[in-house]
């Protein structure tokens, strides 16, 4: 149409103009259409994506979420089982503890204390009846004492130096002779209950090891004092014990009290006959 305008006759060019103008606008006006339908269509399509990503964004935080608190929860179990673990660990080693207390009692109390009494009976001809029902009676005493936990105070009763004496001088006889040195009153001073306890329990363990095992006719303790540390040197002629089975003849109990007043003790199992035994812990 723009084209027969220029090229026909001039009187017809008003009626071409109009037909022109009328075609031009309807295709401007579709085109136009179009192009607001397709801005449309893509508007609609990226707010869909923008939703579809939110709800993605939404999903994977839930997930997040979700799994943290699976992983909280997971952790909170193992805990709570490790924790009843220990907790059953700790009473397992509580019952041990207490059973070794009491089979320790049971041992320092009745054993070595009947066995003491036996060894008197044996070695002094003077130790009557009544003596021995007495020192009886008391082991008797002491073993009921453990049932209800009292503390042994028998050292205040007489000097400590007294009763160490008393005890060596009990395994003394025609053939064992035993023999004391540096046991006076100011060596044991400033010690606690429970030290002395302990140390006169190690003291009786040694003699009856020696007197069950090492077939000794002379034992020797000797005590010193030097600097805040006593010393215990232990020595008789007997046959001696080969250092791989010192804990099994009855000196892994002494080795433990030894370890429980912060003491050390040594073995000399090199000597050619009998045995030396260095003890030595602080006072405090």
């Amino acid at each position: 149409m723009e084209k027969i305008i220029y090229v026909d006759r001039p009187v017809n060019t008003i009626r071409h103009f109009q037909i022109y103008k009328k075609l031009s606008d309807s295709i401007q006006t579709s085109r136009n259409d179009y192009t607001n339908k397709f801005a449309f269509i893509k508007y609609e399509n990226t707010k869909v994506k923008a939703e579809k990503a939110e709800k993605e964004n939404q999903l994977l935080t839930l997930s997040l979420v979700l799994a943290t608190f699976v992983a909280v929860f997971i952790v909170v179990v193992l805990l709570y089982k490790k924790r009843q673990k220990q907790l059953e660990q700790e009473k397992e080693l509580e019952v041990k503890n207490t059973q070794l207390k009491l089979s320790k009692k049971v041992h320092d109390v009745v054993a070595n204390g009947i066995y003491q009494v036996m060894t008197k009976i044996e070695n002094q001809e003077s130790f009557s009846k009544d003596e021995a029902l007495d020192e009886l009676e008391f082991v008797y005493e002491k073993s009921r004492d453990i049932s209800y936990e009292k503390t042994d105070l028998t050292n205040n009763a007489k000097n400590f130096n007294e009763k160490i004496s008393e005890l060596i001088g009990s395994f003394n006889n025609d053939t064992v002779k035993t023999y004391l040195a540096g046991n006076n009153a100011n060596i044991w001073k400033g010690l606690q209950e429970s030290t002395l306890t302990e140390v006169y329990q190690i003291v009786r363990e040694l003699l009856v090891n020696m007197k069950k095992h090492s077939r000794a006719d002379r034992v020797v303790f000797r005590f010193e004092r030097e600097n805040e540390l006593i010393k215990i040197y232990y020595t008789d002629n007997g046959i001696g014990i080969p250092g791989n089975i010192i804990y099994k003849n009855g000196l892994s109990s002494t080795v433990s009290r030894i370890e429980t007043i912060k003491g050390e003790i040594i073995f000399d199992t090199k000597t050619e006959r009998g045995l030396k035994i260095n003890i030595s812990f602080p006072v405090s």
